[in-house]
């Protein structure tokens, strides 16, 4: 070999490992978003988040930030580093629960490179002033840190820039600890690999922490991660976007249990009823339920209660609960003078059970009313005493609620929302602004019965005369607690919710799903 030719190879070998080193830079840098941001404490509940422009949560920052309880109110800075997210093209949040009550944000930005390079000589970009109105930016007691002080804000924002990222924080403690941890590989989350469609511009990662199971034998945190993006809907009921979802790191033997335990199964669409108007509609294929009904979850646990009242064998409670049910609220019932929201649960499983359920539903909780035939069904029917009651079957179901028979309107199916052949474990559909305007109406009327029960009370209290032992029957109004929550407290949260539109939540696999939101109402 020539020294030419040995030239032109050593040459080219360094020319090949600069290459790499520097392509291994580049990568490094323009994923280093996520290299300012600390790891969270797993037994702790927080939210990830990793953004591109445009595709900001807005519906997290909205459950975040606004109603009564919002752990981060409208004039905090913490409110204010979700808005700078959502006008930054790209963003990085740990929203996580700092103890004692408080919430701490973590925040890494990369904005436009010409308004970087405003921020890092202390000027406010364009940017951000709509989200800082007002403000004033000033250098801070330690080098590189700014402070903006801005109108509306109770205190001030605390940012410093590192290379592309904009790093912002409501306190310097949080500040220090994200410089801190970009410095060391494993105290951040730059290693952090997305799961979830790599490709889509949005990621989330939501942990309870532990809180769920805190009971439990063994306490572990339930994970979720997440990824979306928007879709273009050609028509006004096509969804406008997607989610991809699925429970990350719960440990083999959970998810071995999951796995084995919940199964994806076919849905009649056909059979499946949802109520008109629609608020929620909830169905799941549960696998045989073992221990006593009186231990069972919630709502399981209130549904294994009414069937014991049903006078019906524990054998056939854990019969009719192990199969596909459906939780309905919607359509209409009216109590009284009151309109209210219904509610229905459809059960499915042998015609003779379905049959012997519907007859034990009017026998021991109706005092054995006769029900009017209802259409589209073989057996039970609906009556009102005084508010509507259906309880009705046909071939493999049967139907148990309280709400009217127009309610149940052949015309709204499972089919308008999933495919015919798709096979998945549950579903849920969801009509928020729906929601929270019901919920609201609820506490107007729960308020005005407690109203109305005041003033019926007699200037001796309750005595009416018929004793001191024997109390007056009411059994054309009972005591009706429509809403557990003040009627501040409902307003704001339905306000919350209408703003989020409506939601399809499809449990396609034990440990992952999708879930399709629409910019329109449910028909």
């Amino acid at each position: 070999m020539t020294e030419r030719v040995k030239y032109a190879a050593g040459t080219a070998a360094a020319a090949v490992i600069l290459a790499v080193l520097f392509f291994t830079y580049t990568l490094w840098n323009s994923s280093g978003i996520l290299t300012m941001i600390p790891k969270p404490e797993g037994s702790r509940p927080y939210v990830l988040t990793e953004t591109k422009e445009g595709s900001y949560p807005k519906a997290l920052s909205a459950l975040l930030t606004d109603g009564v309880y919002a752990l981060l109110k409208g004039g905090t800075p913490r409110n204010a580093l979700l808005s700078a997210a959502s006008a930054a093209k790209e963003a990085a949040l740990l929203v996580e629960d700092g103890g004692e009550g408080m919430t701490e944000v973590y925040a890494s930005f990369r904005f436009a490179p010409s308004d970087t390079s405003a921020l890092k000589k202390g000027s406010l970009p364009e940017a951000l002033k709509t989200v800082f109105k007002g403000a004033s930016v000033r250098a801070g007691s330690e080098k590189g840190v700014f402070t903006i002080e801005a109108e509306g804000l109770s205190s001030p924002v605390y940012y410093t820039v590192k290379g592309k990222n904009v790093l912002m924080a409501a306190e310097l403690s949080a500040l220090r600890r994200m410089e801190d941890a970009s410095k060391k590989s494993s105290a951040n989350l730059g290693g952090k690999k997305w799961r979830q469609e790599k490709s889509w511009p949005a990621h989330i990662e939501v942990s309870d922490g532990g809180v769920i199971t805190a009971g439990a034998e063994h306490k572990f945190p339930i994970t979720i991660e997440a990824a979306w993006h928007s879709l273009e809907p050609k028509n006004p009921s096509d969804p406008a976007g997607e989610i991809r979802w699925a429970l990350v790191d719960l440990g083999k033997p959970v998810e071995a249990y999951l796995s084995s335990s919940l199964k994806a199964k076919k849905w009649d669409t056909a059979d499946c009823i949802i109520p008109e108007p629609l608020l929620l509609s909830m169905g799941i294929n549960l696998p045989p339920l073992g221990g006593d009904p009186r231990d069972w979850p919630f709502p399981l646990s209130s549904l294994g209660e009414i069937a014991e009242n049903l006078d019906m064998k524990e054998a056939q409670i854990r019969e009719i609960l192990s199969g596909q049910t459906v939780f309905s609220l919607g359509g209409q019932n009216r109590i009284l003078w009151f309109s209210l929201p219904g509610f229905l649960v459809e059960f499915s499983g042998r015609t003779e059970l379905m049959n012997e359920l519907v007859d034990s539903f009017w026998k021991n909780l109706f005092f054995g009313a006769e029900p009017k035939p209802l259409p589209g069904f073989t057996f039970g029917g609906t009556t009102n005493v005084p508010f509507s009651v259906i309880g009705a079957g046909r071939d493999g179901i049967a139907v148990l609620g309280l709400t009217t028979p127009q309610s149940i309107n052949a015309k709204n199916r499972l089919g308008k929302f999933l495919k015919e052949d798709e096979a998945v474990v549950g579903w849920m559909l969801a009509d928020l602004p729906r929601i929270g305007g019901a919920l609201s109406e609820m506490t107007k009327m729960s308020s005005f019965l407690e109203e109305e029960g005041m003033e019926d009370s007699g200037p001796y209290g309750d005595y009416q005369g018929y004793g001191d032992n024997e109390q007056l029957a009411e059994p054309l109004q009972p005591d009706l607690s429509l809403s557990p929550f003040d009627q501040g407290i409902t307003d704001s949260f339905g306000s919350v919710l209408k703003q989020l539109g409506r939601v399809l939540i499809v449990w396609e696999k034990p440990l992952s799903g999708r879930i399709n939101w629409y910019k329109t109402a449910a028909k």
